[in-house]
């Protein structure tokens, strides 16, 4: 081969060269990641910024939550996405050939994902007891305020209760509650859980006043596991506890005998008419009290605290004990003192 001759084949490999080099370099370019970004629902993630690292590439999705974005060749690197009001999310992207397209999917998770918690309120005095066999009723906190009672007496709002029923006593003193008309002396009582009865006259040992209680029950009928068998009823008390704040209420009560009774319009035998009348004073009654309570110790980080709570009341009555015949004599007038505490 002559040196001409080579020259020339030199210029024709040379100029096929640099021919064939650009056109596969112009065919050739960095890797591409498409995708799709949707919520966990199921939703598309408008905006969603999508960016790769290592390197600045970033773009952002579409309406439909696609996204196309290059990424340098031969890198491997992650790519994060940001939704708004969403958590972000990154993937780790394996290095690709120059050219090359890889399709991902990304979810994206709320900022707060909260356990499914159900919440049913059950009734505080349900219609129908389908737990045991006990029956009665409760006469709660609020309506041992608004109720209208005889002398702030709790015993009387029991009467709301069914199966209970004012008793008839045999004697002065006989307690003032029957439960289906059985005799009350009979009626247990209990407070707060401890056993409250008067055993010789019967009714409650311990008289609370009303604005100590919290809620007053009666077992009417039944047996209840915390409070034993009974023949009748049991009538369960609970008193009021103090609380975060300081608390408190104050009373006054004055029920004037005469001129709101009527003047007995019999005059015993024997007995003068205007003097008789003059002594009378019907029946007359005066109530003082208050109640209060609060924390002594907050509650501190472990939960233990310290409250107290107190309730005092004063009554005092006269009653005059006339008879409906003018041949008895005036039986003269009975004053009563109650203090509960």
């Amino acid at each position: 081969m002559s040196r001409l001759h080579a020259c020339r084949c030199l210029s024709i490999l040379a100029l096929a060269v640099a021919i064939l080099c650009p056109a596969r370099a112009a065919a050739q370019g960095p890797a591409r990641v498409d995708g799709v970004v949707r919520e966990l629902s199921g939703q598309p993630v408008a905006r969603a910024r999508v960016g790769f690292s290592p390197g600045d590439a970033s773009t952002l999705t579409d309406s439909s939550g696609r996204f196309v974005l290059r990424v340098p060749a031969a890198v491997a690197g992650s790519l994060t996405v940001v939704g708004a009001g969403l958590r972000s999310a990154t993937l780790t992207v394996a290095a690709l050939a120059e050219g090359t397209r890889r399709v991902v999917g990304v979810t994206l998770l709320p900022l707060a994902r909260l356990d499914v918690v159900s919440v049913v309120a059950s009734r505080s005095r349900p219609l129908l007891n389908t737990r045991d066999a006990a029956t009665g009723g409760a006469v709660e906190r609020e309506e041992l305020q608004r109720l209208p009672t005889d002398a702030r007496d709790p015993i009387a709002l029991a009467y709301n209760i069914p199966g209970v029923a004012q008793a008839t006593g045999f004697f002065g003193d006989a307690p003032k509650l029957t439960i289906a008309g059985a005799n009350s002396l009979y009626t247990q009582y209990s407070l707060d859980g401890l056993e409250n009865n008067e055993g010789f006259l019967g009714g409650p040992r311990v008289e609370v006043p009303l604005s100590a209680l919290a809620r007053l029950g009666v077992l009417a009928n039944a047996y209840g596991a915390p409070f034993g068998r009974s023949s009748n009823g049991v009538v369960d008390m609970e008193t009021r506890a103090g609380g975060e704040q300081w608390t408190g209420e104050a009373f006054i009560y004055d029920r004037p005998g005469l001129p709101v009774d009527a003047q007995s319009p019999l005059v015993p035998n024997g007995e003068n008419a205007s003097d008789f009348r003059r002594a009378q004073k019907g029946f007359r009654r005066t109530q003082v009290g208050g109640a209060g309570g609060g924390p002594l110790r907050h509650a501190r980080p472990d939960g233990t605290a310290t409250y107290a709570f107190g309730a005092l009341e004063y009554t005092n009555e006269n009653e005059d004990r006339i008879n409906s015949t003018a041949s008895a004599t005036f039986l003269g007038r009975e004053l009563r003192k109650t203090v509960k505490a």
